[in-house]
């Protein structure tokens, strides 16, 4: 996966736009949360049933011939986002130093499935495989698209400062934005395979676009411990970001019996995200036309602190059907 991001931000009655770069100006009024649930939802559903499709699309033992194997799923992940924005009520849009100074604070936000379920306007994700004696390749492609999206903000972190919690009952209609497309493209080859258990050792890479705004609104400012600043009652922020990452991991099952089957999947890498890496454990029960699975997956973007858009999770079950041809 891969980001790239100006971001903007909008604190209390100012507006704000951040980057990569540093560099701090002022807007006007910009979501974060609805963009950030949108492209969560999205990449928990692709990753999840492409990941699933991969290990359970063929037999354990090596097969011969060309196979073939899509995977449609559905992934309903808790999507977590951190993203930096400057704090309000200061010169200089409240950076508190001149333009180009690093972020003075950062904002810790959760979505779940209840809250975007209902606002989605677009999701397909899908999972294929192309097998070929041991060797093999792999695609999985999540898109989301969502808006209006409930959400909660949970921290904030003032540049130099402790993690500042924020209760739940401050949060009154705190919204986000989320778009993503997410794309994991990977070549492997067969390690071990007989009757039993099948792995697969693969190398590949992640990449794609993320988006996200949230336009939070709390019933009472918080003043951080110096009392200097404030982290404001109504603000916006914005994250936008490309990235391509590469990966290593590895994937397979084990055969439970004839019909029932374990299939995992793990991969680290890194590349535009300072750290990245993915995980999926579920059971999948085969019939004549394919397979069923059921799991659970968990994926995590990490970016340098003074990135716009820090770090984004999603973590959830999922649900997919593999056909094999």
């Amino acid at each position: 996966m891969r980001l790239h991001a100006p971001t903007h931000f909008k604190l209390a009655e100012k507006k704000h736009s951040f980057s990569d770069s540093r560099r701090c100006s002022s807007e006007g009024k910009i979501s974060f949360s609805g963009l950030v649930k949108k492209t969560m939802v999205m990449c928990l559903t692709v990753g999840a049933a492409t990941g699933a499709a991969a290990q359970t699309s063929t037999p354990t033992s090596t097969p011969t011939g060309t196979l073939f194997s899509l995977t449609p799923y559905i992934w309903l992940p808790t999507i977590n986002s951190k993203i930096n924005y400057p704090v309000s009520s200061l010169p200089n849009g409240g950076a508190g130093g001149p333009s180009g100074q690093a972020p003075d604070g950062s904002v810790d936000s959760e979505i779940g499935p209840n809250d975007y379920l209902s606002k989605l306007n677009f999701a397909l994700m899908l999972n294929g495989e192309v097998r070929h004696g041991p060797w093999s390749a792999t695609f999985d492609y999540i898109g989301v698209k969502a808006t209006g999206l409930g959400s909660m903000v949970h921290s904030f972190k003032p540049l130099g400062l402790p993690n500042i919690p924020v209760s739940n009952s401050l949060n009154t209609s705190t919204t986000s934005t989320l778009k993503t497309t997410l794309w994991t493209l990977t070549g492997g080859y067969e390690l071990i395979g007989n009757e039993r258990m099948r792995l697969d050792g693969f190398a590949g890479a992640r990449f794609g676009n993320l988006n996200s705004t949230v336009d939070w609104n709390l019933s009472a400012q918080i003043t951080l411990p110096n009392r200097d600043r404030v982290f404001a009652r109504q603000g916006s922020a914005s994250a936008s970001r490309n990235f391509a990452d590469g990966i290593v991991g590895v994937r397979g099952s084990y055969r439970l019996g004839e019909q029932w089957s374990i299939p995992y999947y793990v991969d680290v890498g890194g590349g535009a995200s300072q750290t990245t890496w993915q995980a999926m454990l579920g059971a999948s029960y085969r019939f004549s036309w394919g397979d069923v699975i059921v799991a659970y997956r968990h994926l995590s973007m990490r970016n340098d602190e003074n990135s716009a858009l820090t770090q984004f999770e999603l973590s959830g079950p999922l649900v997919g059907a593999t056909f094999r041809f």
